[in-house]
């Protein structure tokens, strides 16, 4: 009796070391070969395929030698049954990892800027998950037109119920297939919250903030919000600071020192972002668009003003016109140009109707 369940068992752990080895196999093509590295159909099939070799050899494994034994035939069905719900479930993980990184590959090969959405990835999944449930119904012989009648019926019930969520859902559909808004833009609502996106999920829009805080905001009501874009149609921005010097000052040669100091700044803080994200080597040179000087009002102590700088992101400004400001107050300084203080001159009348300051 012992001798009749030996053959199995020692072709059950040649199935397992088999499924191990295609599954070893497949990860050393992942990691030592580049190519596969980067994001194409062949890629993803192999990469669906991680994980799965060991399962599908095993499921066919046990269910040919369910077939070969003698077992009571409930026994048998019931078997046959649960493995063939495994080999089901696995190859429709297989075709769900894979036809998804094709779809995020597709995305990201028509818009550079564009990463993955939770939404379409999440409905991709389900739908092939579903074809396999599908299919695991008529394998049992189960009718699934009593199942498609009930879903009608329920769906109805459900979309009447939830009318606010599926107008979310719908509205996120439609910020990812609209070229207004994108993953990782940096955008400012109306409300005033502003962040860059993180994901686009099936109700919510996932926003973090400059201080790393998580602001979570429907899809319905960032679709029908007025929101400011910065990212579109590029991700370069103009910054503009306003500064003052004294009536006295030489405009030419104020003009001058503020150009200079702005170029250095601008390319200095732009080189150290991008070597900092490894974007560009150390030793290589960066040079950014011209900056801009606009002198506009006589103020009341002070001629002003306005000074432009370009960021190759949003969120570059605030340490641009940090080192802009120190920077341009050292030089001033150093060319004895003044920054005045406000000036008021205040006038009292005596009883003598004479007038003093």
């Amino acid at each position: 009796m012992l001798f009749s369940f030996l053959p199995p068992v020692i072709g059950l752990v040649i199935a397992i070391f088999v499924g191990w080895c295609c599954n070893r196999y497949v990860s050393n093509q992942i990691d030592s070969h580049p190519i596969l590295q980067k994001m194409t159909w062949k890629t993803a099939l192999v990469r669906g395929l991680k994980g799965a070799p060991i399962l599908i050899v095993v499921s066919l494994y046990l269910s040919f030698v369910t077939k070969m034994m003698s077992m009571p035939e409930p026994v048998e069905h019931l078997l046959t049954y649960v493995f063939f719900v495994i080999l089901i479930i696995t190859v429709m993980q297989v075709i769900s990892r894979t036809a998804t990184a094709i779809l995020n590959n597709i995305i990201v090969a028509r818009h550079e800027n564009l990463s993955e959405t939770s939404l379409l990835t999440d409905m991709v999944s389900w739908s092939i998950y579903f074809m396999g449930f599908i299919i695991i119904l008529a394998e049992c012989d189960i009718s699934i037109t009593p199942f498609i009648t009930a879903m009608g019926v329920g769906g109805m019930a459900v979309a009447l119920g939830m009318q606010e969520t599926l107008a979310s859902v719908f509205a996120g559909f439609t910020m990812i297939f609209a070229p207004q808004i994108r993953n990782n833009d940096f955008v400012r609502l109306s409300s005033g919250q502003e962040g860059r996106i993180v994901d686009i999920a099936w109700r919510y829009t996932t926003i973090e903030n400059l201080e790393g805080n998580t602001i979570v905001v429907p899809n319905k009501q960032i679709a029908s919000a007025i929101l400011t874009n910065y990212s579109v149609p590029a991700q370069d921005i103009k910054v503009k600071l306003q500064c003052g010097v004294a009536y006295d000052s030489d405009l030419d040669k104020v003009e001058q020192v503020v150009l200079e100091v702005a170029q250095k700044i601008q390319d200095d803080v732009t080189k150290d972002i991008l070597v900092s994200k490894g974007k560009i080597a150390e030793d290589e040179s960066v040079t950014t668009a011209d900056p801009g000087i606009f002198f506009h009002t006589f103020g009341d102590s002070a001629i002003e003003f306005s000074v432009t700088l370009n960021c190759k992101d949003f969120t570059h400004q605030y340490r641009m016109k940090h080192e802009f400001i120190k920077a341009l107050t050292k030089r001033f300084r150093e060319e004895g140009i003044e920054i005045p203080f406000p000036i008021v001159t205040v006038q009292q009348t005596r009883d003598d109707g004479k007038s003093s300051k």
